[in-house]
């Protein structure tokens, strides 16, 4: 496989054999035989992105973030380019 392609038989491998169970971790699959982990530690290893979680904080800024669950424009007005939207 050349670098960035994707095998569409492993991945429809890799969601054939998904079970989630309810309150299990970590998330785990096996796909020919290889045991797949893909929960948040597993991800951030991979992706290199690791989790900072600020002194006498409980959860990483992200985190924090996303459950303030804010209003898009809100999002528009402090990410986007002044006049300048997203689609």
């Amino acid at each position: 496989m050349t670098k960035g392609s994707i095998d569409v038989a492993i991945v429809k491998e890799f969601y054939a054999n998904l079970y989630v169970p309810e309150d299990k971790e970590p998330k785990q699959v096996r796909v020919r035989g290889h045991l797949i982990k893909f929960d948040v530690d597993s991800l951030n290893t991979f992706l290199e992105t690791p989790v900072v979680v600020e002194q006498g904080e409980s959860l990483p800024s992200y985190s924090k973030f996303a459950r303030l669950r804010p209003y898009p424009q809100e999002l528009v007005a402090r990410l986007c380019i002044p006049r300048k939207g997203f689609t």
